[in-house]
Order: C-alpha cells, then structure tokens, then sequence
C-alpha cells in the first residue's frame, strides 16, 4: 500500500514538475521572441536611418523593461546617430553593465566616449571589446584612429594592418595605413599603399586626396580631372606597347567619362596627348580615344570631343610641385 501511495505521489509530482517545466519553456521562447523583435526592429530602424523613430520606439522599450541591455543598446545608438551624445553615452553604459561580455556594447561605448571627448575611456572600451573577441574589426579600427589622433604611428599602424587581415577592403584603414607611411617617411610603401587604397575605392573626396598623395610622389597612375564642375579621379589611360590600342584596364575610366558626357550635354571635352619624340604616336593616341567614346557612347556628338597632340610634355603641377609627364593624356573641359 505504501508502495502503490508513494508511486502515485511520484507521478503527481512528475505533472507537477512537468507543467512548471512548460510554464518556463513558454516564458523563455516568448522572452527569446521578444529579443529576435528587438533586433529585427533595431537594424531596421537603423539601416533605414530611422533614428527618431527608433528612439521612440526604444524609450517605449527601456521603459517597459528597464533591464534589458538590448533596449539600452539600440537607444544608445539612436541617440549617438541623432547627436545626443551625453544621452546615448548613459544608455550604452547601462547595456555595458547588463550585458558585460558583448563585444558590440563595448564598441559603441568607446564611439560614445569619442563623441563626448572622452578618449582614455574610448580606448579602454575597444581593449575591452577586443579581450571578448580578438577579431573585432571595428574595434581594431577604432582603436586605431584613437592610436593616430596621438600620434601613435607604429601602434596605430599595428590596429589597422590587424583589420585589414581580416577585413582587406576597410577604408578607413586603407587610408590611415597610407597617411601613416607619409608621416613615418617610408615613401616606397606609401605608395604602395595609397595605390591600394584607390584600387579599392577610385572614387569619391579620399580618393581625390590620395590621387594629389600619389601625384606628389611622382607617381601618376591616378590623376584628378576637372570634368564639367567636378573633379573626377581617373586612372590613367595606357596602351598596348608602341600603339595605339587602348589597354583593357583603360576602358572603365573612359566609360566614366563617357557616362558623364553622356548625362550632362554641356561637357565637352579636349583631349591632349603627348608621346615624347613620337608625336605622330601621340595623334593616334588621342584620336583612338575619341574613337572609342563615340562608338560606345551614341547619344556624345563628334563635336563635343577634340583633340591636340603636342611635342612638348605636359606640365604638372602638384602641391607646389612641377613634374614633365614623358607620355600622358590629359582630359580638359572644353570651354
């Protein structure tokens, strides 16, 4: 009889301890649910550049549940996009606190010690972001700039060639890396990085300054042009050796040149050659130029495309620099 009693207090327990079970099985999913709204709502709001939209619905969020680190993290990045510096700096403390060991909070704490002028507590909070995950790209990159803006070189080299181990397309610390190489005086490989950074990015205000860089050194492989009312960086065009024929790695900058012709009909454009002591190659040069933008773009007329060959070189003038170009192309708008 004891046995029978004991075996069904046994079972009364198991449905007891079982119905416990459920009960916080379905208080975690609905817990996890709501954290996957969270950050589904919050890369929303933030890849769409809804930020004041996203502080609206996040002050909801830290209001209704004012321990949740998640909450905390996403207003703290609103605020910083909307430049509430001191307020987003409070909120990424606070998902900090909840969530200790979450490399992002980190990150975007230091970001926020930036924006409040506070570069000591920038620098631990990507050492800390880094300690939780070596790899931390961001972390790397940041502590960089931290390490440049002192004037760190070597250290700050160090961050930057880290990132780009892992990430080789950073721009930020392409750039850097080159700006680093001028102010240590190491000429062969600042060009070589700069070179670098334009084959990834070849467009854009960087690119323009790393061009002038380059320019600077002597080299010339990109070169700024004044194309209407822009200026736009170009690689330089080149051919099959002793011809005309345009090289194939020429033809995307003559595309960009010729979809700008092609979308503002005010741009004409003067197309100067120059070989050294072969000007009848220079001729052939410019005039293959101008023959290959009118047979891939219908819409520019022969007339808004001239064209000079000279016996004299181009003169270049960089930054206070002259240089004589032995074999050039130049692009200038035809007024």
């Amino acid at each position: 009889m004891r046995l029978r009693l004991f075996f069904c207090f046994g079972i009364t327990l198991l449905l007891i301890s079982g119905c416990t079970q459920v009960t916080k099985g379905q208080y975690l999913i609905k817990g996890q649910y709501h954290a996957m709204k969270q950050t589904v709502a919050g890369q929303h709001y933030l890849d769409n550049k809804e930020y004041q939209k996203g502080i609206e619905v996040f002050q909801e969020e830290v209001r209704a549940y004012p321990d949740n680190a998640e909450a905390h993290y996403f207003l703290g990045r609103f605020l910083l996009a909307e430049k509430q510096e001191k307020e987003a700096l409070n909120h990424l403390k606070l998902a900090v606190e909840l969530s200790p060991k979450k490399a992002d909070y980190h990150f975007w704490l230091g970001v926020a010690y930036a924006a409040n002028k506070m570069e000591d507590l920038e620098r631990e909070s990507y050492v800390k972001a880094l300690e939780i995950d070596k790899n931390h790209v961001e972390s790397l990159t940041y502590l960089g700039h931290n390490q440049l803006e002192r004037k760190e070189y070597k250290e700050a080299l160090q961050s930057y060639n880290t990132a780009l181990e892992l990430w080789p397309g950073n721009p930020s610390a392409l750039y850097n890396r080159a700006y680093i190489m001028k102010q240590l005086g190491r000429t062969p490989e600042e060009k070589l990085a700069w070179q670098e950074y334009l084959a990834y990015y070849p467009s854009g205000s960087l690119a323009r300054r790393a061009v002038i860089h380059l320019n600077v050194l002597g080299d010339f492989e990109y070169r700024n042009y004044f194309i209407g009312r822009r200026t736009v960086t170009l690689k330089t065009i080149v051919f099959e050796p002793f011809t005309a024929k345009i090289a194939k790695d020429s033809l995307p900058s003559l595309d960009l040149l010729g979809t700008i012709m092609k979308n503002n009909s005010k741009v004409s454009i003067h197309i100067v050659a120059y070989q050294k002591k072969n000007k009848e190659l220079a001729e052939a040069r410019a005039k293959s130029i101008k023959k290959y933008l009118l047979k891939e773009f219908k819409e520019i007329q022969s007339s808004r495309l001239t064209v000079s060959w000279f016996d004299v070189p181009e003169k270049i003038k960089i930054d206070k620099k002259i240089f004589y170009d032995d074999e050039s192309i130049n692009f200038i708008t035809a007024l």
